[in-house]
């Protein structure tokens, strides 16, 4: 199945935006977000679990390792700064399970 898109936030310094809910990340389809290279993702366990982040570009025709944060508990991860030469226009990623959610921005 298609992955399940997530709202992105665009912030600006011309307004003061209200905080976003984040929300619950897809364990089944994964999910995918807009990426122009600004992005910052937000990821909150409230008892565990992973987030992995997959690589849509090959390289030498190898693909690439998936790159995977591990929460142990109630955490928030902040993660930025996603070239789209590598991760392509649109990024992906599939949380372990669904009590992780996210939040995304761009500024």
């Amino acid at each position: 199945m298609a992955a399940t898109a997530v709202t992105l936030n665009r912030l600006d310094h011309r307004t003061a935006a209200v905080k976003a809910t984040p929300v619950a990340c897809d364990a089944v389809n994964g999910n995918k977000v807009a990426n122009s290279g600004s992005l910052r993702l937000e990821f909150t366990s409230s008892a565990g679990g992973t987030v992995t982040i997959s690589f849509p570009n090959a390289v030498d025709g190898q693909a690439v390792t998936p790159l995977t944060y591990t929460f142990t508990g109630a955490q928030t991860r902040i993660a930025a700064g996603w070239p789209p030469n590598i991760y392509g226009p649109e990024l992906q990623f599939t949380a372990s399970v669904n009590t992780i959610t996210v939040l995304a921005e761009e500024v």
